[in-house]
């Protein structure tokens, strides 16, 4: 009876905050111009990044550090900060620019999205301001969470914004099987999926305009 309870509280926490992050404000006519553009450039950024219950990334890194160290050893957390420092500066960027340009592919007149682009009339800044990473306690688990803040600008002019818009707590779908269980510190493959989950709902929204 008790776990029944545990499952319902759960999946009603699940369906409450899915719900919240399914709708991503789209300006068609201020984002007219993708549709004519052959590149455009892709810019990550994480100032003010904040994790879990509002911690600030510098004292959630010292956190890990000190966690790692004590369950483990010093060269496990040394390991881990290398490979969140991997994840944060190349394969959460390659896995949303990747997924993005994947989906849009499917529509009519996309742009590519490229990191660094020095091609590019226009830029899109992702910027990640909030992480949670999820957990599995064995019977119960939750998938990670990402929110990204997206401004568009030319290129030669990030001072004057085009358009803005917010992708809240997009959610990673949860596979122990695929890497997303415990390990030394928190899963950043989980963390992973849930940037898949923001670009294939930005590529979503997107086909409002290029498709």
């Amino acid at each position: 009876m008790r776990y029944r309870i545990l499952f319902f509280f759960f999946s009603l926490v699940f369906i409450f905050q899915h719900g919240r992050a399914q709708h991503i404000d789209i300006d068609k006519k201020a984002l007219a111009f993708l549709a004519s553009e052959e590149k455009v450039n892709i810019l990550f950024t994480y100032d003010g990044l904040l994790i879990d219950d509002a911690i600030p990334e510098a004292d959630f890194l010292s956190k890990m550090n000190k966690k790692i160290t004590k369950f483990a050893n010093e060269e496990e957390a040394i390991n881990w900060a290398a490979a969140y420092t991997a994840h944060k500066n190349d394969i959460w960027p390659a896995t949303f620019t990747s997924v993005l340009n994947e989906k849009l592919a499917t529509y009519k007149n996309p742009p590519i999205f490229e990191e660094n682009s020095r091609e590019a009339t226009y830029t899109m800044k992702v910027h990640s301001n909030w992480m949670y990473y999820g957990y599995d306690a064995g019977i119960v688990d939750q998938p990670a969470k990402v929110t990204t803040v997206l401004t568009f600008y030319t290129s030669e002019n990030p001072e004057t914004i085009i358009f803005s818009t917010e992708i809240s707590r997009a959610m990673g779908q949860y596979n122990k099987e695929d890497g997303d269980g415990e390990g030394k510190g928190p899963s950043l493959n989980r963390m992973r999926k849930a940037y898949t989950k923001s670009a294939y709902k930005l590529a979503q929204a997107l086909k409002r305009v290029v498709d």
